[in-house]
C-alpha cells in the first residue's frame, strides 16, 4: 500500500511541476510574442515542420474555451484569424516543446554556423 501511495504522490509531484513550468511558459512567450518581436523572429527562424492539429499547445495550464475537435480527431481554433500572438507563433523555442509532451510536429535546427571565406 505504501510503495502505491509514494506512485500517485511522484506523480502528482511531476504533475505539479510540468503545470508550474507550462505556466511560466505561457508568460514568457507572452512577453516575447509582445515586447520581443526580434528575438521572436531569430528563434522562429530555426523553427521547421508544419502544425499536425494535435491541440496539445491549446490545453496548456487549461483548455482554451475556443478549441474546437473534429470528428476526424484534429483539431481547430474557433477564432483562428484573431488568436493571440503567442498562439499563433507556437512553439517559439525548442524548449516548447517539452511543455506538450512530444505531441507537436515542429522541430527546430541548430543555428546554422557562418563559414569565413577561405583564402
Amino acid at each position: 500500500m505504501r510503495l502505491a501511495a509514494r506512485r500517485i504522490r511522484s506523480r502528482k509531484v511531476a504533475d505539479a511541476k510540468l503545470r508550474a513550468r507550462q505556466a511560466q511558459g505561457k508568460l514568457r512567450r507572452f512577453v516575447i510574442t509582445n515586447f520581443r518581436k526580434e528575438e521572436t523572429i531569430a528563434a522562429l527562424a530555426l523553427r521547421r515542420g508544419e502544425c499536425n492539429r494535435c491541440g496539445a499547445c491549446c490545453e496548456l495550464v487549461f483548455k482554451c474555451p475556443f478549441l474546437k475537435k473534429n470528428a476526424d480527431g484534429t483539431f481547430l481554433c474557433g477564432i483562428y484569424e484573431n488568436r493571440p500572438n503567442s498562439c499563433r507563433l507556437f512553439p517559439i523555442e525548442p524548449r516548447d516543446l517539452q511543455e506538450v509532451r512530444g505531441s507537436c510536429s515542429y522541430y527546430f535546427i541548430e543555428k546554422p554556423v557562418r563559414l569565413e571565406k577561405a583564402s
